[in-house]
């Protein structure tokens, strides 16, 4: 199995293997270790882990803070390795075998593994939020620091409402930079009450002497509409393909054109892959090489992959 035909078979987990864990007064939906590691073993039976580091003792290191287990390890899938992390309460009776566990998940769905319980989804259903949540004190090793991860999937929806992720926080009272889980349910009620709240609507003005290029904001949306289109993409695409159907495309070494990457950014977001760390991660396996940003690209690689992506 290739690694982009991960995401398509085991991205959204059967319903009768996800459970219900309760955390910070919600029931998160979770698959657990085992039938993960079946399914790791049906991509790649010879998939390895490793921990980035190692004790006195030989075992794998681990560091604890704010009453938190946290290790680091390597998941090797099809001779590809991906960063993980595992991360428990610093009490738990076997802590080890427990942080394990959680970063074989972690790591799997970097590969897109059960991709669909990590996405920003719960910020839209939640059915826990509460428009006036009454948070109560929590002692620091029961209130552990919410993940950059999770803070970024946060920030992702409000981009995706339309919202400013900062009057969100601000609102909520609460500083993403020192943010816990007792702060969640401040967050949420924050998102949800101005998510309900009716945007103004704007009417459009001439834009002059904001761009001289457009004289109105309906020519500067039909502008947009038309570049994600992509009549050039497609164009440039017939004029490289002769008749015989052999692929011609001119200069496949030339960086890939802006037309191509708006069309390219424009259906990963409609595949549901809207995180940059996946974007670059799709196009460094499809070219097998590094790709630190879409500009990396080169015109054949770029249609390639709008190819790929294209319903």
């Amino acid at each position: 199995m290739k690694l982009e035909e991960i995401i398509g078979k085991y991205g959204v987990p059967d319903p009768k293997i996800v459970g219900k864990l309760p955390k910070a007064g919600m029931q998160l939906d979770f698959v657990g270790h085992a039938d993960v590691t079946k399914m790791l073993i049906e991509i790649d039976p010879e998939w390895t882990w490793e921990p980035t580091a190692f004790d006195a003792n030989g075992l794998p290191a681990y560091r604890v803070e704010n009453g938190m287990a946290h290790m680091a390890g390597w998941l090797t899938v099809q001779g590809v390795r991906r960063l993980g992390i595992g991360s428990v309460m610093h009490n738990k009776p076997d802590l080890l075998k427990e942080l394990i566990s959680d970063f074989i998940r972690n790591s799997a769905m970097r590969f897109g593994i059960c991709l669909a319980l990590w996405t920003k989804q719960e910020w839209d259903d939640n059915p826990h939020v509460t428009t006036k949540p009454a948070p109560k004190p929590v002692a620091l090793a029961s209130n552990p620091s919410v993940s950059a991860e999770n803070i970024e999937r946060f920030k992702g929806a409000c981009s995706d409402a339309a919202l400013d992720w900062r009057e969100i926080a601000n609102t909520a009272g609460v500083n993403l930079d020192n943010l816990h889980e007792s702060d969640m349910d401040l967050l949420r009620a924050a998102y949800t009450k101005a998510k309900a709240t009716p945007k103004p609507v704007v009417k459009a003005e001439v834009m002059d002497d904001f761009n001289p290029k457009y004289n109105s904001t309906e020519e500067v949306l039909a502008k947009v509409v038309d570049l994600f289109a992509g009549a050039e993409v497609i164009e440039e695409s017939r004029n490289n393909h002769p008749a015989n159907g052999t692929p011609q495309i001119k200069e496949p070494g030339a960086p890939a054109t802006a037309p191509q990457l708006g069309k390219l950014r424009a259906l990963c977001g409609g595949a549901g892959i809207t995180s940059k760390e996946d974007q670059l991660s799709m196009a460094s396996d499809h070219t097998k090489r590094e790709i630190t940003s879409f500009n990396d690209l080169t015109k054949k690689e770029a249609s390639e992959l709008i190819g790929i992506l294209a319903p």
